[in-house]
């Protein structure tokens, strides 16, 4: 399995990030799921790169989950298998906030594998997504995802947004010149 892991304050976080997802997702363009809520601090990582990603993007990949819209965790079962039935050939980029050990908190993760939302709070609500990025927000155990920094969870939304902008440009262009070299 693959996995990165890299903190967010980093110069390099953003070309890491998408270095990882180059790896796991190996040149196919995914839809994007956001989870989480704008109602808690520490949970609006998701919803906050939602809304980058859309005004980024501008409609390239289907991007689930806002500010304007969110997916909270009890959303999950039917997002997921909305998105599967709908789009069963495109990978699901999951995004969401996560609680993990002190010296984690501003660090980004790359999986790939499915997201589970609510794990860090002890609910069991199923899980989303092929390939996951989760941004570490606060420290396993406190569960005071109230009390987070605005600058954490802003910081790192920009730099996932970034991240995943820049990969998803590259694919749309990748595929734009295979297709202007196969039809001269």
């Amino acid at each position: 399995m693959k996995n990165f892991c890299i903190n967010y304050r980093l110069k390099q976080a953003e070309a890491q990030i998408k270095g990882g997802l180059c790896q796991i997702l190996t040149k196919k363009l995914p839809i994007v799921v956001c989870i989480g809520t704008d109602g808690v601090m520490g949970d609006s990582l998701g919803p906050l790169v939602g809304s980058m990603l859309k005004e980024k993007l501008g409609g390239k990949t289907y991007v689930f989950g806002s500010v304007d819209c969110p997916i909270t965790a009890k959303d999950v079962p039917i997002i997921s298998q909305f998105v599967k039935s709908a789009y069963p050939d495109q990978p699901i980029l999951a995004i969401d906030a996560a609680l993990g050990k002190k010296e984690e908190i501003g660090s980004v993760k790359v999986f790939n594998k499915p997201i589970r939302p609510g794990l860090g709070v002890n609910k069991n609500l199923g899980e989303v997504g092929d390939v996951s990025i989760i941004g570490v927000v606060e420290e396993m155990g406190k569960n005071l995802l109230s009390t987070v920094r605005l600058s954490l969870v802003y910081g790192e939304a920009v730099v996932i947004s970034r991240a995943v902008t820049s990969y998803i440009n590259g694919i749309i262009s990748l595929a734009e010149r295979e297709k202007a070299r196969a039809f001269p």
